[in-house]
């Protein structure tokens, strides 16, 4: 009896055998295409950035930089010459020197799109040492920790640690110096807004704000405030760059709507900002520091400060009250978890780290 069934079911126990022996098969292969066979499979990336000369980074739809050191500072060589954003440059060393490889990920191209590191969706960068490449790496998605990355001309895609890809996925406007002004505003001894609200001069006295000119129209003059509108001139940072299809013409810099005077020493020249035309899309205005050819785009918020009215240097009538605590759970998803993805709590890590360096030099 027992010989009798084994005869009937042999051919269903065969077919159940060969099924669980072909998905074996196929869980093998598809570990074997993710793990590496060995630790000696995983590259080691040794950059220093003293040797590194030059960054060439090129990002989906082909566009690329170019930047160069140039004795301690780094300058944009392509597609405009012009000087670097310094902090961002900087960033983009430390995630290269910093660099740790954990694991492979995928040995086939065509896991190459799924994670971004194809020659549609990859950041390519190229670190050089004078004519030397020292390292060319395919910047992929993140996920799980880790930067997907292609190395040279190795197959493999490999889990870097962290967020890489936000250090070189950025725009032209990003690696230039927006910097418009950049001098400590307790440097500043003398500032003049002439614009189409008024004409009113400050000056120091002791450590305090003297009005010059426009007095009357203050009334109850609130030295305090002048302050904070000082600080927004001496540190003014640009939003963009105009392009360069604009005429001075049409940025409305043949005559500026409005002037801001800042004289930082006795025997300094004084910085002259000239405020033009609103952008085409309205809500920013072109801008240059008198003397320079650069023409930069600045918000609106920043155009109605270096323009004010009377009522922005008067005493505020009541006391401001103190800001107010955050709803429970503000900025957090349900479950508690902060809602800020990963690279944007590195950059402002990274934003944090240059502050740091700077205060340091």
């Amino acid at each position: 009896m027992l010989a009798m069934e084994w005869r009937k079911n042999r051919i269903a126990i065969g077919a159940l055998v060969f099924f669980v022996l072909l998905g074996l098969t196929a869980w093998a292969v598809n570990s074997r295409n993710r793990q590496p066979a060995s630790a000696g499979d995983i590259p080691t990336i040794e950059l220093d950035e003293a040797t590194i000369t030059a960054l060439e980074i090129t990002r989906p739809q082909n566009e690329r930089v170019v930047l160069s050191k140039d004795d301690d500072s780094w300058r944009l060589v392509e597609p405009v010459e012009a000087p670097a954003d310094q902090n961002n440059v900087g960033s983009a060393l430390n995630r290269l020197t910093d660099l740790e490889i954990r694991r492979i990920v995928a040995t086939k191209p065509e896991h190459y799109a799924r994670l971004q590191v194809d020659d549609d969706n990859a950041v390519r960068v190229t670190v050089k040492a004078g004519d030397e490449t020292l390292s060319e790496l395919m910047v992929g998605k993140y996920g799980s920790g880790m930067t997907m990355v292609r190395i040279g001309d190795r197959s493999e895609v490999f889990g870097a640690s962290g967020s890489l890809r936000y250090a070189f996925d950025r725009e032209l406007k990003a690696w230039r110096d927006r910097n418009v002004v950049g001098v400590k505003p307790e440097d500043v001894q003398s500032i003049r807004f002439d614009g189409p609200k008024g004409t009113f001069a400050f000056e120091r006295e002791g450590g305090a704000w003297a009005a010059r000119e426009g007095r009357k129209a203050l009334g109850n003059f609130d030295p305090k405030q002048v302050t904070g509108t000082v600080s927004s001139a001496a540190r003014l940072v640009a939003s963009d760059f105009a392009a360069d299809v604009i005429s001075e013409a049409r940025a409305g810099l043949t005559e500026p709507r409005a002037t801001v005077t800042l004289t930082v020493t006795e025997t300094s020249d004084p910085i002259v900002l000239e405020l033009g035309a609103a952008t085409e899309q309205g809500d920013e205005l072109y801008l240059r520091r008198r003397g320079e050819p650069t023409v930069y785009v600045i918000s609106q918020y920043l155009a109605d400060r270096l323009q004010p009215d009377a009522t922005a240097f008067r005493a505020p009538a009541t006391a401001n009250a103190p800001p107010q605590a955050p709803p429970p759970g503000a900025g957090q998803a349900p479950g508690g978890e902060p809602q800020l993805p990963p690279e944007v709590m590195e950059q402002l890590r990274e934003q944090i780290r240059a502050q740091q360096r700077q205060q340091q030099r």
